[in-house]
């Protein structure tokens, strides 16, 4: 069983002390080829060199400031064979980059590693640098408390698309010190989100609310509903106007009843002249002859009226119809005629 976590306390001195370097390479290739025939299973002998050949090459870009760059080749070195010295390298490069929960936990495996009574000495001395390290940057961890309003939503939490597990909601969570993206979600609710900056070593708590989604739906219910689209047109024909048949119409049709109504009424009057005659209308004198003439511009004004009375009435009955859809629905017809003995408008339907 592993000895429980060691939590280093912080002492000023400890920043003066003069800071060793790690194992150098050469170093390094020492340790792993010492302590490969003691492995309990010793891994194919190809492994063990690639392991080798990639813990250099990590320690050469760390020893040159390249951490960002040492970090992949040291992780691959150390799946391939573990070596203390390798581990407590990768460590520091993480905590250099700013992973300085991951690089102290990464040191803590050194430190809580049990080392044989034959081991090199290279190994005990990463073991002793990881302790250092330890006492040195552990305080500079920040610790985040997250809370869920309501506390009982199953909330689904990130820090930096970190996941939050739920059992460390409302505890403090060691958090690497800089600016987070915290982001809430859950079935039902809006999701909720927060930037939070954490100074080195500070603690500091923030609440996420989340909203019911129904509080968005009778908001949105509240909204004026939009306009409904216009109905669809079937079998190609062409849409009604919305608006109506409009004055044009009514107009044509009453001056075409006045006039039908003038040349009825001029027409009875011309017929009364011509029955007061005595003589026939070409042998007509004098007074005779004056009556013939007033009653052929009777008659005349008759047949004006009629002329204007069915041309007018006619058109403003085809566009009322037009206008109104009647025509096209119904197979309506108008059609005027007129003879020596009478006029008028005949249909069909």
């Amino acid at each position: 069983m592993a000895p429980p976590l060691r939590l280093a306390r912080f002492d000023r001195a400890t920043r003066t002390t003069p800071r060793r370097r790690l194992l150098p390479p050469s170093a390094l290739l020492f340790a792993l080829v010492a302590t490969a025939g003691s492995a309990r299973a010793e891994p194919q002998a190809e492994t063990i060199a690639a392991s080798r050949a990639l813990g250099i090459e990590g320690v050469e870009l760390a020893e040159a400031g390249r951490c960002a760059e040492a970090i992949e080749k040291l992780e691959r070195a150390e799946a391939l064979y573990h070596a203390p010295s390798v581990l407590a390298r990768l460590g520091e490069c993480q905590i250099e980059i700013g992973q300085i929960v991951r690089g102290t936990e990464t040191l803590n495996r050194v430190v809580r590693e049990r080392l044989a009574p034959d081991a090199p000495e290279p190994f005990r001395a990463a073991q002793a640098r990881a302790e250092e390290l330890l006492d040195r940057h552990l305080p500079r961890i920040a610790r985040l408390v997250l809370h869920i309003e309501p506390a009982n939503v199953p909330a689904d939490v990130t820090v930096s698309g970190v996941a939050v597990p739920r059992a460390l909601l409302g505890a403090e969570r060691p958090t690497d010190p800089g600016t987070h993206e915290v982001v809430a979600n859950a079935p039902g609710y809006e999701g909720a989100r927060a930037t939070i900056h954490l100074d080195e070593g500070a603690r500091q708590e923030l609440t996420l609310e989340l909203l019911p989604l129904e509080r968005e739906a009778k908001r949105a219910a509240k909204q004026p509903a939009p306009a409904a689209p216009p109905a669809p047109v079937s079998d190609g024909a062409k849409p009604r106007a919305a608006e109506g048949p409009g004055t044009l119409p009514f107009v044509l049709l009453g001056v075409g009843a006045a006039g039908l109504a003038v040349g009825t009424v001029t027409g009875v009057l011309a017929i009364q002249r011509k029955n007061e005659l005595e003589c026939p209308s070409y042998q007509c004198e004098g007074a005779q002859h004056a009556k013939l003439d007033e009653a052929q511009a009777v008659s005349w004004v008759s047949t004006a009226g009629f002329g204007v009375g069915l041309v007018s009435g006619v058109i403003g009955a085809i566009l009322f119809v037009s206008s109104s859809g009647g025509e096209a629905s119904t197979g309506f017809r108008l059609r005027p005629y007129a003879s020596a003995a009478s006029a008028g408008i005949s249909g069909s339907f």
